[in-house]
Formats: C-alpha cells, structure tokens, sequence
C-alpha cells in the first residue's frame, strides 16, 4: 500500500512533466498565442514543482531528540524492554531516548523499500514515567515493541518520504492562479487520498499493537495505560503552561521539575479536574492517526486475558536508576542550564510579582499615551478610570482597533496585584489545589481581587477600589520596575520587507522589530511558490532572537523607540514610515524617520497591519498620502 501510493505521486508528477514537454514542443513548433501561452505556463509550473520532487527525493528523516538513556545508565528500564522484545520475538531498539512529552513512540531506519533494516529508536515520554505504575508502563512498551513485532516501522520511511512529497508540492503550488491553481486541484485531491488510506492503515496498526499490549500485559493494565495516558496529557500541559513554564521568561526555572509535576498528579482536587478529560466527547477524523480511546478499550475489551500475570503496582519510576537526576537533566534540557532554579514556593511568589508587575507597566504605558501623564502611576490610573478613560485604554491594550473591557481588567488586575506585593502586606502563595498562585494577608487570608475589580468595571468602581487600596497600605504613587526578561514573545512576521535598498526578514516581537537581512534574489523566489518563504521564515523562527541579531546587517527597532508609525497602500504594495525617537546617556534626544516597505512578494497589509499594531498600539495610524 505505502509504495503504491508513492508511486501514485510520482507517476502524476510525471504526468505533469510530460505534458509540459508536450506544451514546449507545440509552442516550437507551432507558434501562436495559445500554444506560447500554455507552454510558458506549463514552465512556470513544472520548475518549482521539480524542485519539490528534488528536495524531497532528498530528504531523510531525522533519528528523534531527547536525552539518550543507555544500558548502562538504565539497566533495569533496558531489562524490562528487552524482556518484552524477546516475548514478542522482535529485536529491540537500538536507542531509548527520554523526552519531555507524554508520549512513546518507535520508528527504524530502512533501506531498500524496508528491506533492510539499519538503526531502532524507542522514545519515552518522562512524563509517563511519573504518571504510570511499572505495570502499566509495560504496557506502554509492549505496545511500541509490538509496532515492531507487526513490521509496522519497516514501510515507515516510505510513507513519510511520500507526505513531504505532497506536502512540498502543494507548497509549491500554493497562491497560483491559471494552471497552478489546477494542478494545486489536482494534487490537493491526491493528498487527500493518500493521507486518508494511509492513516486508516496506521489506525489499523495501533489496534494490532495493542493486542501484543494485552498479551504482555492484561486487559486491566492495558486500558489502565490508555487512560492514564490521555488523563497525564493533560496534566503535563497545565503544569507546564501554569507552574513550571511562566517562570521561563524571566530566568527562574522550578529546581524540581518532576516533583512539582507529582505534586498535581497526587492532588485530589487537581486530579478530579484533570479526569473530567475522560468524559469528553471524542471525534473521529479520517486523518487521525489514531483510534479513539473508546474503540481501542472496546477493542482491548475483546482481546483474550492472558494467564499467569502478576500485576506490578510499584510506580513505573521504579525502572529509573536516579529519576531525580534524569529531571535535572530534563529541566535543563527544556529551560537551559543557565536558568536560576528555586523551588516551587520561591518561584511561584517571584514568578507572579514580575508578571504583575510585567501587565502593570503595560497598562501605565497605555495611560501615559491616552492621558498625555508622564510618567504614569497606580494613582494616574485611577484617575483615568474615574473621569471614564476606560474605553480608550482598552483600545490602546488591544493594539488601537477595538475596545477590549477584558483586556483593561486584566490588566488592571496586574496593577493591582503589583501595588499590593510592593507594599510588603500581602504575599503571592503557590496552590497545587486551586488558582496557582493565590494573594493573601498577614493572616492568611486569600485576597479576592474579583471582588474588587469586578469583570465589568466602571468609573463608580474607583472610589471603592482606590479605599480599599490605601487600606492595604498600597502606594498610589507606585509604579514598578521593567523587570528582567530571559526571553521574548513573537508577535507576526514580516517577509520580503525593504528599509533602504536592504531587503529584510523581520520578527515582530513583544520588544521589538528584529530586522534580519537577506538578498534581493531570496526576497524574489517567493514569487513562483510560497515553499521558499516558508522554509525561510522557517529556518529563521529555529534561531533564537540573540543569534539573528548576531547576523551582519541585523537589527532591532525598539518598541519604546517608535512614537508614531504611519502605513499608507496602493493596490498590493504598502509602506509604513515610523518616527523614531532615541535619548542619548548624555540626555540629548535625537528623532528620525524610518520607512519600511512591503511588495509583492512580501507580507501582506492585513497581517502588517496585525502584527505592528499589536506591537505598537494606536501608535498605528492611517495616511492617505504615499509615506
């Protein structure tokens, strides 16, 4: 099946050579204007369409990441799976990597059509490892042991190799009008095909392995696998996005990852919560590559209970030689190894007041550009609210195009929040239970701010709010420091763009426009096919913001620096001209203009548009005069 519809794309690619060889005979030897027009058009569409084939000829998966874990370092972990493996009759892999993902996965290097078998990789989500008993997490093995069991991994490669076929030929198709629209028809049609027949196959292969699953390990073990799988999914993710990632952005990183990660896994509360996960309704896609969880127990379900098993009820961490120092090693692969690690109480408090303080200062920003107040305070504020100044501050928050009431609360709850730490009385307090981080007194008392700035607030609201504020001992004069950032938020992306004969990829980032220059003939390839932007912008977003600007020719276009910025477009070309200002150490200030254009291929106006007033606020305005 994998190499038929391998071949099916290349015979229909064949197929669109041939006819533009057809088409090129015709125009040489007939000349008119319907054979030149179809012969050209033919030609504009076959040569970024053999680059696809080419590249993709060439392209080689990658052996997966993580952390490598040998024999020697798991003894016990490499026991348990070739013990499997040989109760399957399959050789085990080569490779075992840990990652931090709850997943397990197999694959296997193949030459000749699968024939020959090179190198076996294993990847195990640590994640699982917490979440699972050494039972279960036999299961878990069993199962990707059974992958190769059933051969599954051997036409693995060709199947991959045919979807970056398709996928980069419809990139190289993408945005034609006239023939490339078609062919894009075409093969858009094929994919479908392929992605469809395919996945049924691989759907059919995850049931196989997970009869090999029961085999190894009963029916109970099995579906409790499954479960906890979807149920500790869910969990990794809000612990990641919650409790161990925010701290990320300014430095501080949680000194025990796994702990914390158990400490959600053990908490009732939390775990009641995260198990609502199994109740939810699951749809099933055709491009799944995997069964729902309720036909795959129903099938688990009809699998015959093997005899002579003894349930293993340790916790699966039992296998790991040290599973402090692998989260060690896994919190320094995920954060780097140059973070400040605390612990969870440390981080959370530290975590929360620089987020405060973060929003805070966004929303004095705001103020300072609605009211004209420089520099603006908690007090300022409060004032802008009272004389009804809400509206305005929600629109320059929502970067000038709307009102958004939920922004300015949001952010007026950030305020709040960072006059209360500053004044000494009230702490941020780490929740495994409830909200993550929780406000509360001297005594102890949780500290409700939606009482106080409620989801609709108005200007009757300020007296109240400012009281109750002073009664805190909260500073209306406060106004907190920029804090320290260790990383940056991407906000849009600006390709093709021209400062000044330069050409230019561009990140928009929360700090900033990180300006990073290319040549004329790579701002022009996006012309025929919208694949060599994508894998430009690609390459750029693998880099972090500190190597672009080491690049000769970058820079950065400082979000503060920028006063005004004005676009201005005609038909598919814009230009937007920004007012730069600068003050020197010695305080003389200096202000100049920069224009940057967009045309074709380029960025489009809608998502520059997006993208810098995202960044810069209502400091975006319209002109209907060529900047």
């Amino acid at each position: 099946m994998a190499v038929a519809l391998l071949a099916g794309y290349y015979l229909l690619t064949l197929a669109v050579f041939a006819v533009a060889g057809l088409a090129l005979y015709l125009m040489v030897r007939a000349p008119g204007l319907a054979t030149v027009k179809i012969g050209v058009g033919m030609l504009v569409v076959s040569v970024p369409l053999l680059g696809a084939l080419v590249k993709a000829s060439r392209h080689r998966p990658e052996p997966p990441g993580g952390l490598p874990a040998g024999r020697a370092e798991e003894p016990a972990l490499w026991a348990a799976i070739d013990e499997l493996a040989g109760r399957i009759g399959t050789r085990p892999p080569d490779e075992v990597r840990f990652v931090p993902d709850v997943n397990a996965a197999v694959s296997e290097e193949t030459r000749w059509f699968g024939l020959a078998a090179r190198r076996r990789y294993m990847i195990i989500g640590v994640p699982l490892v917490e979440a699972l008993t050494v039972a279960q997490l036999r299961a878990v093995l069993g199962h990707e042991l059974g992958h190769y069991g059933g051969r599954h991994t051997r036409l693995g490669g060709i199947t991959y190799r045919g979807s970056v076929a398709l996928e980069r030929t419809l990139g190289a198709l993408e945005g034609g009008g006239g023939l490339s629209a078609v062919l894009g028809k075409v093969f858009t049609g094929y994919a479908k095909v392929y992605f469809r027949v395919s996945q049924a196959v691989r759907r059919a292969q995850e049931i196989e392995a997970d009869r090999f699953m029961v085999e190894l390990s009963g029916r109970e073990a099995a579906a409790a696998a499954l479960r906890s799988v979807r149920v500790t999914a869910a969990a990794w993710a809000f612990f990641l996005n919650r409790l161990a990632a925010p701290g990320a952005r300014y430095g501080l990183v949680p000194a025990d990852l796994l702990g914390g990660f158990r400490a959600v896994l053990t908490e009732p509360v939390r775990l009641a919560e995260l198990g609502q996960v199994l109740d939810e309704p699951e749809e099933r896609d055709p491009y799944d590559s995997h069964p729902t969880l309720a036909e795959r127990l129903r099938a688990i379900a009809a699998c015959p209970e093997p005899g002579g098993l003894v349930p293993d009820a340790r916790p699966a961490t039992a296998l790991l030689t040290d599973p402090a120092a692998l989260g060690e090693r896994l919190g320094a692969a995920m954060f780097g190894a140059d973070a400040t690690a605390l612990g969870w109480d440390d981080l959370a408090a530290r975590t929360a007041r620089l987020q405060a303080d973060e929003a805070a200062l966004d929303l004095l920003t705001a103020a300072e550009r609605t009211g004209g107040t420089t520099p603006a305070a908690l007090g300022t504020v409060l004032a802008d609210l009272e004389r009804g100044a809400g509206p305005a501050l929600g629109r320059e928050l929502s970067g000038g195009t709307r009102e958004r009431p939920e922004a300015l609360v949001g952010h007026l709850r950030a305020l709040v929040t960072s006059a209360l730490l500053a004044s000494g009385r009230v702490a941020a307090r780490l929740s495994w239970s409830g909200e993550p981080v929780a406000l509360t007194g001297p005594d102890g008392t949780v500290i409700d701010l939606v009482a106080v700035v409620p989801d609709v607030f108005g200007p009757a609201h300020v007296p109240a709010l400012r009281d109750w504020l002073t009664g805190w001992g909260a500073d209306l004069a406060h106004r907190p420091e920029a804090p320290g950032r260790a990383s940056v938020d991407l906000v849009g992306v600006l390709y093709g763009v021209e400062e000044d004969g330069d050409f230019y990829d561009a990140l928009v980032l929360d700090v900033g426009v990180l300006f990073v220059r290319i040549s004329a003939a790579e701002a022009m390839r996006g012309g025929m096919s919208a694949l060599p932007v994508r894998e430009r912008i690609g390459r750029l977003l693998d880099s972090t913001p500190g190597e672009l600007l080491g690049r000769d020719g970058s820079w950065l276009l400082d979000r503060d620096a920028v006063v005004q910025a004005a676009f201005w477009a005609k038909k598919d070309q814009w230009a937007v001209r920004f007012l730069v200002r600068r003050t020197e150490d010695d305080g003389t200030v200096h202000e100049g203009h920069l224009r940057v254009g967009g045309k074709p291929p380029c960025t489009d106006l809608a998502e520059a548009q997006r993208a810098l007033r995202a960044l810069f606020g209502s400091r975006v305005q319209w002109s209907e005069t060529k900047v």
